[in-house]
């Protein structure tokens, strides 16, 4: 019975390992592969989000520099804009003094000509002045009667006698 017991043991302990090695047949067949193929093709999908990750990081990296070089050739053109505008402020500046100048220099060189106009006039006021007054000295010390036209003559003669001395002096 021993025998028998023993071998009925070696029976099913053989047709456990033939029912194992079918069973994992079987399963290597129908379960490990596909679990096998979907495991690998997960693996390579986190692969490639990984890499498309890592393009994208190097993308926002360039267009971080990208950004940092536009602000600050924006703020050069900025610093440009405001020097050439200070420098064109200062040219307009310098062109209203000069325009100042020139319009007072153009006024008084107006107003010397008003002067100028003034004292001739004045001047030859104060010759018909001269010439009434020698005028009536000369009749009085002539005590005769001229007519007009020696009035003149004796009054111009005159005039032009003291008016070379006087303003010239």
């Amino acid at each position: 019975m021993n025998e028998s017991l023993v071998q009925s043991n070696l029976v099913t302990f053989g047709l456990q390992i033939l029912n194992t090695i079918v069973l994992f047949a079987f399963m290597k067949k129908l379960l490990f592969k596909p679990v096998t193929e979907y495991m690998q093709k997960r693996q390579k999908g986190i692969e490639d989000q990984l890499n498309k990750a890592d393009v994208a990081v190097k993308e926002a990296e360039d267009y971080k520099r990208e950004y940092l070089k536009k602000i600050e050739e924006s703020k050069e053109e900025g610093q440009q804009i405001i020097n050439e505008a200070r420098k064109k402020g200062e040219v307009k500046s310098l062109e209203i003094i000069e325009e100042a100048k020139n319009e007072a220099s153009k006024i008084l060189k107006k107003a010397n000509k008003e002067i100028e106009l003034e004292v001739s006039k004045a001047r030859n006021d104060l010759k018909d002045e001269v010439s009434q007054i020698a005028l009536m000295a000369a009749s009085k010390v002539i005590d005769k009667s001229l007519d007009n036209a020696e009035h003149e003559r004796l009054i111009d003669d005159f005039i032009q006698e003291v008016g070379e001395v006087k303003w010239q002096n």
